[in-house]
């Protein structure tokens, strides 16, 4: 084993964790752990009041599958590789083993660790069900389901093509849901037994593309998104540098109500703010925010649970949630030099990145509003509804907007150098 390697990966990443330790101190000052701790203990305290009274139809399985799988297929590997490692560590590659191996190791067990923990919440649940398996069993038939799709993981890192990558990407979760699926519903032996013919069937179609001996370009690219995802959550809390070029996503389904706006001075700000949240980053996670505001509302409303408040609730923190990501969309194009060339006010670049906020929050928060409405209002829980609906827009057009100027005349005085005191 190459130990020069293995200590050149060590200093990397204690070199990251001291660069994020500030952040980090930063983070505990906001108060945010506070809050995300409020957040979890509300939300035991309802699962733990949906389990006395579980509806004798509710899709336990599907449940489980939908909670589990993301923890079960996600293999996450900080190779902290950057672009010159191409030209410098290129002719060490037969050694890569051993700087990689520690990162291996470090991302499934923490990712195993995740899902027992993700196992141990649903484990009451699961045994309101048929529950064919003892759990303890299943988190052991867990062990070669993660070290398989590890191995899938990896080999698709190496795939030469991003279509195929993708595509095997898809099959390889596709197969797990369903191998998982079986496991919470089925007994132990018909499961393992599906499995291995899974395993089999994916193990031979992943022979098929051609692949690089080591996949240098995606490891660095990898490493370039977890990086700016980390710095997109400090952002949150505090000014971080820039790290790394943003990627941009295509998102048609999306871009065409920015190309809907007239061509004209006054939508200049608005078409830079609207196309900078739809392709980045920051439109990814707003998205799946919203989508797992709506599922949490719709299953939390079919739960019943706190006769339809619950999932009023719970749209309500969803919506919180997206509403402290899109704050991030102000430090974009904050510091482009662009902005004094042109001759387009600041008051204007304010106005606009308030109305894109504005609409982005209210879109996300009519979606939510309409799963859990289409949820409650069949079972004829109409007042929950109609808070909610008050609530949701109340937030979205009064309270946001308030907080969000502050943000910005903060922003401001920032940048003018004016201390608040």
């Amino acid at each position: 084993m190459d130990r020069s390697l293995e200590t050149l990966r060590q200093r990397r990443a204690a070199a990251w964790r001291k660069e994020t330790v500030p952040y980090i101190r930063y983070m505990g000052q906001s108060g945010f752990p506070g809050f995300a701790a409020l957040v979890v203990l509300s939300g035991l305290i309802g699962y733990i009041a949906f389990l006395g009274r579980v509806p004798p139809d509710f899709p336990i399985t599907a449940v489980g599958t939908a909670a589990l799988l993301p923890f079960l297929a996600w293999s996450p590997l900080r190779s902290f590789l950057v672009p010159a490692d191409t030209v410098f560590l290129m002719p060490r590659e037969s050694g890569m083993r051993a700087y990689l191996l520690p990162a291996a190791r470090a991302g499934i067990t923490l990712s195993y660790l995740l899902l027992l923990a993700a196992l141990a919440v649903y484990a009451p649940l699961y045994r309101q069900g048929a529950a064919p398996t003892w759990w303890p069993l299943i988190a052991i038939a867990f062990i070669p389901l993660k070290a398989a799709n590890a191995w899938a993981a990896w080999t698709e890192r190496r795939m030469a093509w991003p279509s195929a990558r993708r595509l095997y990407r898809l099959l390889r979760w596709a197969a797990t849901a369903l191998v998982l699926a079986a496991l919470l519903s089925q007994p132990l032996w018909k499961s393992a037994l599906f499995g291995m013919l899974a395993s089999a069937a994916l193990a031979a179609a992943y022979r098929l593309p051609a692949k690089h001996r080591f996949p240098w370009e995606r490891l660095i690219e990898e490493e370039a998104g977890a990086r700016r995802r980390r710095y997109r959550f400090f952002g949150t809390f505090i000014d971080v540098p820039v790290s790394g070029e943003a990627s941009a996503a295509r998102r048609p389904y999306l871009t065409w109500m920015a190309a809907g706006l007239k061509f004209q001075r006054s939508n200049a700000y608005s078409y830079l703010y609207a196309r900078t949240l739809f392709r980045t980053e920051l439109g990814g996670i707003v998205l799946r925010l919203t989508a797992l505001g709506m599922l949490t509302a719709a299953l939390t409303g079919r739960a019943r649970l706190l006769n339809g408040w619950g999932a009023a609730a719970a749209g309500f923190l969803f919506i919180v949630l997206t509403s402290v990501q899109l704050g991030a969309l102000s430090r974009a194009h904050r510091h482009s030099v662009w902005r004094h060339v042109y001759p387009l006010p600041e008051s204007q670049r304010e106005a606009s990145l308030l109305a894109v906020v504005r609409g982005a929050l209210a879109g996300s928060a009519a979606l939510m509003w309409l799963s859990l409405a289409l949820t409650l209002a069949p079972a004829g829980n109409d007042i929950p509804v109609g808070t909610a609906l008050l609530a949701y827009m109340v937030y979205s057009f009064k309270i946001l907007p308030a907080r969000f100027k502050r943000k910005l005349a903060k922003e401001r005085n920032d940048d003018l150098g004016v201390s608040d005191k």
